[in-house]
């Protein structure tokens, strides 16, 4: 039996069927990731076993680095060259689908679309129609490849978050004292709160990735 030595040996197919079960123990995790049986499971040797257990955890514990171009079936797929110009579809359908490992190919295949023109280290990407039209091509991509994109939006959404409330100090130094006292009142607070609560909460989420147990 090959045990994956890097988390690109892994398609996201297997680690969502992994993280979709309820509970999950560490036979679930053999069966997802190896393909294996319970059969061939219960003839390995423990010691085989563990060493296996303890190759997972290495390659999970590992830094999940940025990829923003990778290949599949003889196509190039990038990431969203560009994010200051990303769309409010592109958007809404990632914070949908994100934390949901469910969902994950979805949220994949509008982060990353076929490369339509390559100068050096800059691309275009085709433009997004929909998250279906390469969701089915994304649960066979390289896990490792997910994992940097997600860490990479956690940090760039966790930036965001720390650089509105400032942003919204310096905006109302420029409001008439009316409007900064309605505000003060409560008339936008509430919702910018519930706004910030939706988004931390979400962000943690996103940090709790299914993990193999200890």
């Amino acid at each position: 039996m090959i045990t994956p030595s890097s988390l690109k040996f892994i398609k996201l197919k297997d680690y969502q069927k992994y993280c979709l079960i309820e509970n999950p123990s560490n036979d679930d995790l053999l069966k997802s990731l190896l393909s294996t049986s319970d059969y061939e499971l219960s003839k390995m040797k423990s010691i085989e076993v563990d060493k296996i257990i303890e190759g997972f955890k290495d390659i999970f514990d590992t830094e999940h680095k940025f990829v923003s171009e990778f290949s599949i079936y003889g196509t190039t797929y990038g990431f969203i060259p560009k994010l200051d110009d990303i769309t409010y579809g592109e958007n809404k359908d990632i914070t949908s689908y994100i934390n949901d490992w469910g969902n994950m190919h979805k949220a994949m295949a509008v982060m990353f679309r076929p490369v339509k023109k390559k100068l050096g280290s800059q691309y275009i990407i085709e433009d997004y129609e929909g998250s279906h039209v390469y969701s089915e091509v994304m649960k066979d991509m390289p896990l490792n490849v997910v994992m940097g994109a997600m860490v990479f939006f956690y940090n760039l959404t966790n930036e965001l978050l720390n650089y509105i409330p400032n942003y919204l100090k310096e905006q109302l130094k420029s409001l008439p004292q009316y409007k900064v006292d309605s505000i003060k009142n409560g008339e936008l607070t509430a919702n910018y709160s519930a706004l910030v609560k939706e988004a931390l909460q979400n962000l943690k989420k996103l940090q709790s990735f299914p993990y193999i147990n200890a």
